[in-house]
């Protein structure tokens, strides 16, 4: 293969890096102020495609290059930061995590130390995913995308090292194709079109076919300057266009990416990049890019977990300061003399010693995963208790269970309705009667009403499934559950077939049809002879939620004595409108209702904590599955089948 010698170093290209990474920091610092911050990232992916490719490229056509010296290059210049960030998340976690906490971050430092964090963050993402801000290394996603890519690229280019043609229209035909693919599954998988590889390779695969036409000197200086500009406005509308709300990444990708490319192919000597991304403090901060993005997630996040929410202003600041500070340090002792390092013997053994490092690490997180306990665990009273409640959860999806007879009863709804399926099940199992057969149509975040639709959830086929199969006839009981009031109060509703996707403000005279669909869906039902019953509202608030005992002072866990009963009354104010409202479409359309509170508490108050003092709730509205399946009977006489006459 024939192609110009080794790509000289670009300090702009560390500058742009210094603009990707200002550009997380601000946004995961100061999200308002941001919101397009998280662009940086593919900014990013299009600088390391460039470059990495330039490499294997320019060891191709000296024939010099070797998968063995480009993988033991990758181990040190990725390895020793990542080691020294994954070994302080460890350790910060012994001190300051709950023990379901510490698990998850334990599986999550395995997941990094083999460079399959986007793959560990999409498996587990869904309705009870814990808050993104609370996972202190969830920014460890885009690393694993670099890795993988890094795993496949040298192999494809050496393939073709004498077809340069050829490796030109595969890196097209592949980027294209992976954009393709990203844009379709940003629309029907959000979430996994953000964390899987194939939607984000193309980001590297334009800085890879950048390297390609410079390696073949086919990077035209003309028109630098406009380039650089247009590049520039590219990356300043990303990050001012672009927000949580956009359907990322797809087609809103192109902004970063394209901005980035073309600043790459720029070149040095644009105005742009000579005098503003080759500045020497932009450079620095270039250099210092990888443990500055490795710093800064870990310690926002746990002081967001040590807060119990969001830092103030100043705390933040400092900690985004704290960050720098650890990258110049992590750069200036560990990184340049590691990368560098001159002495055979200390070439030889880095290696060997960064990879025996992080295999400990991945068995230290292991062992946090299934064993160890944090600091605290054996010493605080209720901590136990508060982590088995947190993780106390069984539910269904989707689930049918045959019968004693061919009548059927349909339970219907999001989350709320999945809490009740242990008890369900278990008198299912037992069969101490005789039992109709049960299908349990649910999704957690999706609200049984028809005509709306969720943003990323994709929730309006789920309830036309739903309804279409309450019409079958062999189903004569329909039981319907949902989180009433987070339905009302969570503001990513809209009409279905909106393109705009503009929030409803539900349930006020302009989107009466809501609640009007929902009750001509009932009355259809009913006047198939259906049984159909509403279950109003479960108790919740704060005063459930079994880690709204912990408190974190500093490096100090402190967990209260228990949960006390909450007032009937008190929970009435909050599910008073829209149980209500429930009531008066149950006998518009002759539905019943079942309120769960009359099963679950007292006369005057709401239990959060059974005698012995255990949680009740696995959080701030859910019952514990272990506690539904012995104590919620109220779905008893629909599982049943009538005793005969």
């Amino acid at each position: 293969m024939s192609a110009s010698p080794a790509l000289p170093y670009r300090a702009d290209v560390d500058g742009l890096r210094a603009i990707a990474v200002l550009a997380v920091l601000a946004f995961h610092g100061f999200p308002a102020a941001a919101p397009g911050g998280f662009a940086g990232v593919d900014i990013f992916f299009v600088i390391s495609g460039f470059l990495i490719s330039g490499i294997i490229l320019d060891g191709l056509a000296r024939g010099t290059f070797s998968f063995a010296d480009f993988y033991w290059r990758r181990v040190r210049r990725i390895f020793p930061a990542l080691i020294l960030v994954l070994a302080a998340c460890l350790a910060a976690g012994w001190l300051l995590l709950l023990p379901d906490e510490y698990n998850q971050l334990g599986k999550h430092i395995v997941a990094a130390a083999a460079f399959l964090s986007n793959f560990a963050f999409w498996r587990e993402a869904g309705y009870f995913d814990g808050a993104a801000d609370l996972k202190p290394l969830l920014h460890l996603w885009s690393l694993g995308v670099e890795e993988q890519y890094y795993l496949v690229w040298p192999l494809a280019l050496f393939l073709l090292r004498n077809r340069p043609r050829l490796m030109a229209g595969m890196i097209a035909a592949g980027g294209l194709a992976s954009l393709a693919l990203s844009v379709w599954l940003t629309q029907a998988a959000p979430v996994a079109a953000f964390y899987l590889p194939v939607t984000r390779f193309w980001e590297l695969l334009a800085g890879s076919l950048l390297a390609w036409l410079a390696a073949r000197g086919r990077l035209s200086a003309r028109f630098a300057d406009a380039k650089a500009l247009a590049g520039l406005a590219l990356i300043a509308a990303a990050f001012a266009l672009l927000s949580a709300e956009r359907d990322f990444p797809g087609w809103w990708a192109l902004l970063p990416v394209g901005g980035a490319a073309l600043l790459i192919a720029a070149g040095p000597r644009a105005w742009v990049n000579r005098r503003l991304l080759a500045n020497r403090g932009m450079v620095y901060v270039g250099l210092i890019s990888y443990p500055l993005y490795l710093w800064h997630w870990p310690l926002l996040s746990f002081a967001r977990i040590v807060q119990g929410g969001e830092p103030p202003v100043a705390a933040r600041i400092a900690l985004l300061v704290a960050a720098i500070v650890l990258a110049c340090l992590t750069y200036e002792l560990i990184e340049k003399h590691i990368r560098r390092a001159q002495l055979p013997v200390v070439r030889r053994a880095a290696v060997p010693a960064l990879a025996a490092s992080m295999a400990a690490l991945a068995v230290g997180g292991a062992l946090a995963l299934k064993n160890a306990m944090p600091a605290h665990s054996a010493s605080i009273p209720f901590v136990r208790e508060i982590a088995q409640a947190s993780a106390d959860w069984a539910y269904p999806g989707d689930r049918v269970i045959v019968g004693d007879s061919t009548h059927t009863v349909l339970f219907f709804g999001d989350s709320h309705m999945q809490h009740y399926w242990p008890r369900v099940a278990k008198l299912v199992d037992e069969r101490a009667r005789p039992v109709r057969t049960v299908i349990f149509k649910t999704t957690g975040g999706c609200a049984p009403v028809p005509g709306i639709e969720r943003r990323g959830q994709h929730c309006s086929p789920f309830v036309e499934k739903g309804f279409a199969l309450a019409q079958r006839p062999e189903v004569d009981i329909v039981v319907i559950a949902a989180s009433w009031v987070g339905f009302l109060n969570r503001g990513d509703y809209y009409k279905v077939g909106d393109a705009d996707e503009t929030p409803l403000k539900l349930i006020t005279p302009e989107t009466e049809w809501v609640m009007q669909g929902f009750a001509e869906s009932l009355q259809r039902l009913v006047a198939k002879g259906k049984r159909v019953v509403i279950v109003l509202s479960s108790p919740r608030g704060d005063a459930f939620d079994p880690k709204s005992l912990v408190r974190r002072d500093g490096m100090v866990v402190h967990v209260g004595m228990g949960l006390a009963p909450v007032p009937r009354m008190k929970l009435a104010s909050v599910t008073w409108g829209i149980d209500s409202r429930l009531r008066r479409i149950a006998a518009a359309t002759g539905a019943s209702v079942l309120d769960p509170t009359d099963w679950l508490c007292g006369r005057d108050a709401c239990p959060a904590a059974d005698e012995q003092g255990r949680p009740l709730y696995k959080d701030d509205s859910h019952l514990r599955a272990s506690y539904a399946r012995e104590h919620f009977t109220a779905f008893d006489s629909y599982v049943y089948l009538p005793a005969p006459p």
